[in-house]
């Protein structure tokens, strides 16, 4: 497990949200991690799963292999899940339900992190716990890709530590206060 995703994981624990939101829920991975952090949470998975394809990863700046809706509903059995598949420009806008934390760590290009975003912070009151992946330092650009230029408009601190990309750069969290 990267550096960031050890601290968000802590940052779960300690606050033990009865909500989670993840925008990106890819595996399934951190919703586990997430969930085995703040037992009893009722978890909202976002992701387009099995309909990711070789476009929406050349846009996205993706290079994860894709998992199946159903593979992540059987690796999160036992836990209260609610996973939607599709494109979050029209599923999160259909989504309305208050959270306690969220996690936004889906498609990577700006339009899209903007969004996910707009259509989120519908869901959050003043203590919703709100953390962005892909924030980036280096070399990728920013114009294009990351959350550096939506946080820059809000309220928001950077959370170390910071992971390496390949290819050069480092990428670190930002937590926003709405």
């Amino acid at each position: 497990m990267t550096q960031r995703y050890k601290l968000l994981i802590e940052m779960v624990r300690e606050r033990k949200p009865k909500s989670i939101l993840e925008v990106g829920t890819w595996n399934g991975d951190r919703a586990a991690q997430m969930l085995h952090a703040s037992p009893g949470a009722k978890y909202y998975g976002f992701d387009l799963f099995e309909d990711a394809n070789q476009v929406t990863d050349m846009i996205e700046m993706n290079v994860k292999p894709h998992f199946s809706v159903g593979y992540v509903t059987d690796r999160l059995s036992g836990f209260d899940v609610h996973l939607v598949k599709g494109n979050t420009r029209e599923t999160l806008a259909a989504f309305s339900t208050p959270v306690d934390f969220v996690w936004l760590d889906g498609g990577h290009s700006v339009d899209t992190i903007r969004s996910d975003w707009e259509n989120v912070k519908r869901c959050c009151s003043k203590d919703t716990v709100v953390v962005f992946d892909d924030y980036y330092m280096g070399a990728i650009d920013t114009d294009l890709f990351g959350c550096n230029k939506i946080v820059a408009e809000l309220n928001h601190t950077v959370l170390r530590p910071a992971d390496p990309v390949a290819g050069g750069g480092w990428v670190l969290m930002a937590q926003v206060f709405p």
